[in-house]
């Protein structure tokens, strides 16, 4: 699969959010050591796959999630998803 990095850049912050929810319902019975290595993990495997620079992505997103109005609601949200049913 090839990656659209206009596509990437352009993404929809609320399928963004969504997918990243899924994320992390799947590893937040685990232990935060294994939380953090898991999502790194898989972060790089994808990063490596699409043959990506991670920190392009990381600036990606990072634009993504704030803006010059502060966090975007979505990712706001996730903030609060993991103070409510993750308290490491």
């Amino acid at each position: 699969m090839r990656l659209n990095r206009d596509a990437m850049n352009n993404a929809n912050p609320k399928i963004v959010a969504m997918a990243s929810l899924k994320v992390l319902m799947g590893i937040e019975d685990e232990r935060p050591h294994t939380q953090i290595m898991a999502a790194a993990a898989v972060f790089l495997a994808l990063a490596e796959h699409l043959d990506i620079p991670p920190q392009e992505v990381f600036t990606a997103i990072k634009n993504l999630i704030v803006t010059t109005e502060g966090k975007r609601t979505e990712f706001a949200a996730i903030d609060a998803y993991m103070q409510g049913e993750w308290n490491a």
